[in-house]
């Protein structure tokens, strides 16, 4: 049987970061804690949390290729080359583009270091690559972010792959809303033609159209997302509409969503832990799971990110959506517990299964 594949198709971000005890207020200014940079994106830290828990923790690492290359910037930590030596449980394949930067350069590192297959990753010339300005808050790990697309806007069906929609198929693809919209929606609309399951993580949420929920495998989404993709969408399951008041019951938010055609919908809820409701016909086709105990939150940044991942494996490697949503929530627990984006993923071994 051939190991399943995924394919994440999003966007790569050089991460600026900087750590204070509180947030400032505004016209306010503040002495920060520390500053440092990080590979981020949203399309990025889910491919890498895939690749992550797909793999168990590397034997050995690498001497980094970063300190024989001239010219490697010193603000840019090193990144070295991991030995695998077991066979993953998932092929990961990233699409996306970045510039043609010392930036761009060390995301697609970063991404190789972490056994991802990159050929599909373009490099815009004359173009910054993303960068996603963040802010945490040490005391309680909360974060802001602002994201510069840069390269991240020249995702567009065009550009795409021919091998994309052409055998071997994926067995999954995962979305984000850090590229074009419209690219997002000519993928799953592609997708649904060649009988390519779908995870939609709709970050940073717009309004989208109803067409695409139809027969959309996965969708992962916290209630502010839900309520903002909900409001430009009737759902003939729907009773009331769905609204930015507390009204909502998370039932309710699935409702919505599995009315307009949505298979599955996985509500993070943050402290709160996870609901989720599915269509699909088995033993448990709802459930909420409580968020899983974590020891000290110190950067909750790439929480929501390792959670897809890690459900994306699941599914994709035939867990089914209960268990591949506990699973995931213990994944997300563990990134918290330290500091960064991709660093703080968590590999196979240290996240067991049920």
């Amino acid at each position: 049987m051939s190991t399943p594949s995924i394919t994440v198709i999003g966007s790569l971000n050089t991460d600026l970061i900087t750590r204070t005890n509180r947030f400032p207020n505004p016209g306010e200014t503040l002495t920060a804690n520390s500053f440092s940079t990080g590979s981020g994106g949203k399309g990025a830290n889910q491919a890498v949390a895939c690749a992550r828990l797909s793999r168990p923790t590397p034997s050995s690492f690498n001497a980094s290729r970063s300190q024989s290359t001239p010219n490697w910037p010193s603000h840019l930590p090193p990144i070295g080359y991991r030995n695998f030596k077991d066979q993953p449980s998932i092929h990961v394949r990233m699409i996306g583009a970045v510039g043609d930067d010392a930036f761009g350069n060390h995301l697609i590192d970063g991404l190789e270091s972490n056994d991802i297959h990159t050929a599909d990753v373009r490099v815009i010339e004359g173009e910054t690559t993303g960068t996603a300005v963040v802010i945490v808050e040490e005391a309680t790990g909360e974060n802001r972010i602002l994201i510069t697309p840069g390269a991240n806007a020249y995702v567009v069906p065009s550009t795409l792959p021919n091998s994309l929609f052409t055998p071997p198929l994926p067995s999954l693809i995962i979305l984000q809303l850090e590229i074009p919209v419209p690219t997002v929606i000519h993928i799953i609309t592609t997708a649904r033609q060649h009988g390519i399951p779908v995870l939609l993580n709709p970050a940073p949420a717009v309004e989208l159209p109803s067409k695409i929920y139809a027969g959309l495998e996965h969708l992962i989404l916290n209630q502010s997302e839900a309520k903002i993709l909900a409001a430009g969408t009737t759902s003939p399951s729907s009773s009331s509409p769905i609204t930015s008041s507390e009204s909502s019951s998370n039932d309710d938010i699935c409702t919505h969503f599995l009315g307009l055609g949505v298979k599955n919908v996985i509500l993070t809820l943050g402290g709160e832990g996870v609901y989720w409701r599915s269509s699909t016909a088995s033993e448990d086709t709802q459930q909420h799971v409580p968020a899983a105990h974590v020891e000290c939150v110190v950067d909750t940044t790439a929480a929501g990110d390792t959670f897809v991942g890690a459900y994306a494996v699941g599914v994709a490697t035939g867990q089914g959506v209960a268990r591949a949503v506990r699973w995931a929530n213990k994944a997300a627990a563990r990134t918290v517990g330290k500091k960064g984006a991709q660093d703080a993923i968590p590999w196979r071994d240290e996240v067991p299964l049920d």
